[in-house]
Parts: C-alpha cells; sequence; structure tokens
C-alpha cells in the first residue's frame, strides 16, 4: 500500500507546488520526492538483507562513523608523516623533530590503546547480539569446538625446535639455526 501511496503523494504536491508557486519549485520537488523515495527503497533493501534486525536510523548512521579517538589518531600518524616529510627535506632540524616525534608517538600510543578498549567493547557487544540470535547453547557448543581444536594444535605444534649441531632452541617454523645457520628441515 505504502508503495503506491508515496509516489501519488509526491506527485500531488508536486503539482500542487508547481500551480501555487511555479515550475521550478515543483520540478525541485519532484526531485526531491523521488531521492527520499530511492533512500527509502534502499533503505528496505538493506533491512531485508540483514534479516529484519533492531536497527534504529541513529545506530546504522553510528557504525559507519568513526570515533573520536579514532580520527584523532589518524590526525596524529598523518602529523607523524608530515613531520618525517619535512625532516627529510630539511625544513626541521633533527633536535625539533626528535621532540616533536616523541610528543606525537606517545600521544598516538594513547589513542591506538583508546581504539583498541572501543574495539573490544564492541566486539563484545557483538558477540552479545550473535549468541542472542544464534542461541546461547549452541554459540556456547561452537566455542567449546574452536578451544578444542586450537588446543589439539597447540598440542601438535612443538614450542622448540632445537638445533642438531648447536643445541640452540629455536622458533617452530625456523628453517634455519638462529644461533650456527645449519638447516633445521632434517630436525623436524
Amino acid at each position: 500500500m505504502l508503495r503506491w501511496v508515496l509516489p501519488l503523494g509526491a506527485g500531488l504536491c508536486s503539482v500542487v507546488v508547481g500551480v501555487l508557486l511555479g515550475i521550478e519549485l515543483a520540478i525541485l520537488s519532484l526531485a526531491g520526492s523521488v531521492l527520499i523515495g530511492v533512500i527509502f527503497v534502499l533503505w528496505t533493501s538493506v533491512q531485508g538483507l540483514t534479516g529484519e534486525g533492531e536497527l534504529s536510523l541513529d545506530e546504522a548512521l553510528s557504525l559507519a562513523a568513526p570515533s573520536a579517538p579514532e580520527e584523532e589518531k589518524r590526525s596524529v600518524l598523518r602529523t607523524l608523516k608530515d613531520l618525517e616529510y619535512e625532516r627529510s627535506v630539511g625544513k626541521i632540524s633533527e633536535e625539533d623533530y626528535a621532540e616533536l616525534a616523541a610528543r606525537y608517538t606517545a600521544r598516538a600510543k594513547e589513542l591506538i590503546q583508546a581504539v583498541d578498549a572501543d574495539i573490544g567493547q564492541a566486539k563484545e557487544h557483538a558477540e552479545r547480539l550473535l549468541a542472542k540470535r544464534l542461541g546461547a547453547d549452541k554459540a556456547k557448543g561452537e566455542a567449546k569446538v574452536k578451544a578444542k581444536a586450537a588446543q589439539g594444535d597447540a598440542e601438535r605444534r612443538p614450542e622448540r625446535v632445537e638445533c642438531p649441531e648447536c643445541t640452540t632452541p629455536n622458533e617452530p617454523d625456523a628453517r634455519f639455526c638462529k644461533s650456527c645457520g645449519n638447516a633445521l628441515e632434517a630436525a623436524s
């Protein structure tokens, strides 16, 4: 019903505006109505694809918007790149560069930690929503299966590989000994 009422109402509104205020404003109001109609169609399509979740317009808009710490982090990292460039072309002295780089690096570290904390909270929220949607028992069962698989992988992989020449412990994926350079493929 709404699919027919809205276009007819927009057309009627455009005709009324055209008669009262002129053809230019009628075309403008018709274009605006078409734009709103396209947005409505796209929005209903997205809702259909997601399974008609309980997502309000404000929530949908906030999902795409970066947080304030994330924006500031991007800005500080861009500033660090600019600072490096200015040092490389000789616009800034080494002492000034060292001072400013230390200050911006410390701020970037704080912001990265803040963004990671925000992501952690968002991840927990998403996991709660997923558990609610799939059912808590099914989610717990999948988590147990994943934990057992990860435990089995950890048991199969040795922590260190010992070099047969010098008995130096090396990483399990190392091909050569980090001490003597001997090939470790024969040892594994």
